[in-house]
This record gives C-alpha cells, sequence and structure tokens, in this order.
C-alpha cells in the first residue's frame, strides 16, 4: 500500500475514492494547532510511488492559519516542506474555530475546514505495571511496563480522544574506553564520556477512544503502549510522554477508523489507507485527493519516568574473545579497520572490542542528555 512519508498524520476518514489509481505525488498534509503554546508545525510533502516509499519534501509553499475572530499568521518555511508558526504569533484558543491555507508553487489552493478547538479534557495520571504479554513470533512471554492513563471527568457528555506519545530512554555502553587509536595510541579521557547515552523518539502507533458509551464521562485503566525488556530501552531508565488530544466527533472518527484498519498489521503504518480523504481540499477542484489533516484540538500532556525493572533481559550481549585481543595487537601493523578504533581493559587484557559495545552512539543515541530528563 501508498507509505506516506510523516508519521504523524496520513490520511482520514470522510469519504472513499475506489477508482484512485495514481498515488504519487498527491498533496500530504501533517500537523495542527492546539491549545497548547505555539510554536506549531505544519509538514507539507507528496506521497510516494507504491514500489518506492520515500520523503518527499514540498517546499516554496505559502501557508497560513485563520482564526475565527479574523487573526491570520503566515508561516515560515524553516525547512524543506516545514513551516512553523512564531513563537509570539497565533495562540490556539479553545471555542474558536481555526482553518488552514495552502498555496502551492504552481498556484493551486488549498484549504481545511473551519474546526473548533475542544476544551481540553487533563489527565489526572500516567502510570506503569510490570506485566507479562504473550506475542506471536516469541519462545518466551514478554516481560516489560504497561502503561496506563486516567483521566479527569470531562464537563461534556461526549468526549473524543486520540493520543500520541514520545519516549526516551538512557542506556549505556557496556565498557569503558581507556585507549584508542587514531594514528597512534592515546589515552582516552574520561574513560566514561562515551559510556551514557540518550535516545528519544516518536513512537509510531496512536490510540482512540471515546466515552459516549460510558456511565462516567472519564477514563480508568486505560491501555497504551507496552514496553518489553527484548532489547535495551528499559536498562537504565524509560520516560514516556503522552499528548491527550481532545477532539471533535469527525477528527475521531478518522482517527479511530485509521487505527482499526492496521489493527491487525501489528503496525498502525504497516497498511496506509490510500483512498481515505481528510479535511483538506482543493479549493477549485474539490474532487483532488489530497492526504493527511489539519487537526485541531484541546490538548494537555504528561510525562513519567521508570527505572530498570526486576525482570530478565534478552538483548544480546557484547563478548570479548581471541579475536578482540589479537585486533589490539593488529592495530599499526596495518589494521583493516577505520580509526579511531577504541580500546578497553577485559580481565586485565587491552582488547578492541566491537565499538558499539564502547561508544554507545553507534547505538543511535546521543551524550547530550536531553533538558527534560530527571534521574
Amino acid at each position: 500500500m501508498l507509505v506516506l512519508p510523516f508519521l504523524w498524520l496520513t490520511s482520514c476518514v470522510d469519504e472513499f475514492w475506489p477508482e484512485l489509481t495514481k498515488y504519487e505525488n498527491l498533496l500530504v498534509v501533517d500537523g495542527g494547532i492546539n491549545n497548547g503554546p505555539p510554536p506549531y508545525t505544519i509538514k507539507l510533502s507528496k506521497s510516494s510511488p507504491l514500489d518506492s516509499a520515500q520523503l518527499i519534501p514540498f517546499p516554496g509553499c505559502i501557508v497560513s492559519i485563520t482564526a475565527s475572530d479574523g487573526y491570520k499568521e503566515l508561516l515560515t518555511e524553516v525547512e524543506e516542506g516545514v513551516y512553523k508558526t512564531s513563537v509570539a504569533g497565533i495562540q490556539g484558543v479553545a471555542g474558536l474555530k481555526y482553518r488552514l491555507n495552502i498555496e502551492t508553487p504552481s498556484g493551486k489552493t488549498y484549504e481545511s475546514s473551519f474546526d473548533k478547538i475542544e476544551k481540553a479534557v487533563l489527565i489526572d495520571n500516567v502510570y506503569a505495571e510490570i506485566e507479562e504479554h504473550k506475542v506471536g513470533g516469541y519462545d518466551h512471554p514478554l516481560q516489560g511496563y504497561q502503561f496506563y492513563l486516567d483521566t479527569e471527568t470531562a464537563t461534556s457528555d461526549s468526549t473524543y480522544f486520540i493520543w500520541r506519545m514520545e519516549a526516551a530512554f538512557h542506556y549505556q555502553s557496556e565498557y569503558y574506553i581507556h585507549w584508542y587509536w587514531q594514528t597512534h595510541l592515546e589515552r582516552f579521557n574520561p574513560t566514561d564520556s562515551l559510556y551514557n547515552c540518550w535516545t528519544t523518539y516518536s513512537l509510531r502507533d496512536i490510540y482512540t477512544y471515546n466515552t459516549s458509551s460510558l456511565t462516567s464521562n472519564k477514563l480508568s485503566r486505560f491501555p497504551l503502549n507496552f514496553v518489553s525488556t527484548e532489547d535495551r530501552k528499559l536498562t537504565v531508565r524509560y520516560s514516556l510522554l503522552v499528548r491527550q488530544y481532545s477532539v471533535n466527533k469527525t477528527a475521531y472518527m478518522c482517527w479511530s477508523s485509521l487505527e482499526k484498519q492496521n489493527a491487525d498489521q501489528g503496525s498502525l503504518y504497516s497498511h496506509q489507507p490510500y483512498q481515505i480523504k481528510g479535511n483538506v481540499t482543493n479549493i477549485k477542484q474539490p474532487d483532488e485527493p489530497v492526504l493527511g489533516y489539519f487537526l485541531v484540538s484541546g490538548i494537555d500532556s504528561k510525562r513519567i519516568f521508570v527505572d530498570r525493572p526486576d525482570l530478565p533481559f534478552y538483548y544480546n550481549l557484547c563478548n570479548i574473545n581471541d579475536g578482540n585481543y589479537k585486533a589490539y595487537t593488529d592495530l599499526g601493523m596495518g589494521s583493516p579497520y577505520d580509526p579511531p578504533q577504541y580500546i578497553i581493559l577485559y580481565k586485565g587484557i587491552r582488547a578492541v572490542p566491537g565499538q558499539p559495545c564502547a561508544d554507545c552512539r553507534l547505538r543511535g543515541g546521543t551524550i547530550v542528555k536531553p533538558d527534560f530528563w530527571e534521574d
């Protein structure tokens, strides 16, 4: 199926185009406005062919957001296809309506519907419990943290939610570095400077729910993501940021249908409903397919930190063998490895390990601790 380039917004339910056979070069809209502080970001791209999924930014557009009280702001293109409001610019206000306008370099004009920011329902609590899940493809039950959410009571009769999450985790190398080889052997100081790393990433899955069938207009123990001990995410400390969007029924149905279509695929984005229309249209050619959604919502967020659980972990450990000792003696003798090569002490003997075992950055993280991190 069609793979869209952005993970936050794809296409949403409103109309179907069963005759849609050309999937490339369609406008993809990703972003929105809420009652949180600015800036707000809109990402524009073009859909890629089915057989070569790739990110195709759409630069050079004139993008603006208009409020129902008449205020309008022109967004600035901060990088190819990424448009932002000013930090001191338009501020989303509950009860007001907002619309997105796009003018392309070729002269096409697109706009979204005027949608109202719903009053944000607040998050009461986010918490984690150790659980065991049976998952196909594993010869053992997966153990780890299951995250849950409680909301406060909403004032409206029925509330529609979308949740998006961002995670971060602290992990470590398995060995301290004592020396490194560039063109000759040098001391590495401090020995732990490449030992601690942090990775921040957006979760691909979304979660939706509405309270219309509940006797109380609040949620308790709503299950979010599960993080297992199959990799290094929980080895030191893990953080989950939950963003809770209070939306209208149309936006909810859009995201709920997207979630359901992909529930049996193992990942939200493994199946793209390319034939589903969002809330953005071409003014002069309303039948033109436009993918994505301009999300207007109330928002609340909460971050949680959890420490390493007392559970078995199943990721592969770094092993030191005769080859690692020999790799050290080969340094300076036409070693085939690219410098720098990091050197450790293992059982009192110098060795060159697999470099990700010594340099935590080679597992995808950074040695810069995030500003929000709490130890």
